[in-house]
């Protein structure tokens, strides 16, 4: 019995110190500047002096105050539900009419996936180039960044562009783990394409549909690239990711920057913590 617990000790402890290297480099690149972060969020450090005095809960209460905030905050969400209702609505609807037996599909799925391995500070500049010149050219159309109220679903549509292939891969994995079955006796039943979408290929899509739910709320709410490639004017395109940069490095207020920061990832952990919550709850009642 002793050999048999020393054996698994050992096999224990063989499987942990190949995990090591990793939870030493996420301890240095992650743990301790996030714990540094919080003692820098309590004062009133400019980021380049040797000296830091904490101002107990000061740039906290003047978080609320700050109408920059507020705007930050109004065009982060709007961007957060453009995308993650488009991306997602689009992905799936994509993804189950190229599973409909179409010429192609196979091409079509590699073509939507393709703007993906395009990193999101090349497809923002794309875009800022298609704004700038194919719209007033062949659409006679102003650019979106020209105008604030357009700013944001302008910004919003180039996420669609690169992020709806990968969404639709997420989509098309959870359409082939549905049996055909289910499909073939509802259509032996006599129901229509759309009755089967509705009664079954919509609720069996529901893991996959809580997984990119989650995922593009989550980057919605901590975007950065693309509002600050594709600016438009004022700060009619700042988000709060972009409000954490400018305060912390152009304006030389690192505390109060810290503590936007980590405002910011509290609403994100409590608002995709209870979209998660509420889908997974969803998936059980579907």
């Amino acid at each position: 019995m002793n050999n048999i617990n020393s054996a698994r000790w050992k096999y224990e402890l063989i499987c942990v110190s190949f995990l090591l290297p990793a939870l030493l480099i996420f301890g240095f690149v992650v743990v301790v500047p996030f714990f540094q972060g919080i003692n820098i969020a309590f004062t009133n450090w400019n980021g380049m002096s040797q000296e830091m005095t904490y101002n107990g809960l000061n740039n906290f209460f003047n978080l609320f105050r700050d109408i920059q905030v507020r705007g930050a905050l109004n065009n982060t969400l709007l961007y957060t539900v453009l995308t993650a209702l488009g991306v997602n609505l689009f992905a799936m609807f994509i993804a189950v009419g190229l599973n409909e037996h179409v010429l192609g599909a196979r091409f079509l799925k590699s073509a939507m996936f393709l703007p993906i391995i395009t990193s999101l500070v090349i497809a923002a500049f794309i875009w800022l180039r298609v704004y700038g010149e194919v719209f007033p050219v062949n659409f006679r159309m102003a650019s979106p960044l020209t105008s604030i109220p357009t700013v944001i679903p302008g910004i919003a549509l180039v996420c669609l562009w690169r992020d709806t292939g990968l969404a639709m891969v997420i989509y098309n994995a959870g359409l082939q783990s549905i049996p055909a079955e289910l499909r073939e006796a509802a259509e032996i039943d006599g129901a229509n394409t759309l009755q089967v979408f509705r009664r079954i290929t919509f609720p069996m899509l529901a893991p996959a549909f809580t997984t990119a739910v989650t995922l593009w709320l989550g980057y919605g709410l901590k975007v950065f690239d693309y509002p600050y490639t594709l600016k438009g004017p004022g700060r009619s395109s700042q988000t709060i990711g972009v409000f954490v940069y400018d305060t912390f490095f152009s304006h030389n207020k690192a505390g109060y920057g810290q503590m936007a920061a980590l405002v910011m990832l509290v609403i994100v952990v409590i608002i995709t913590g209870m979209t998660t919550n509420l889908l997974r709850r969803r998936e059980v009642e579907l």
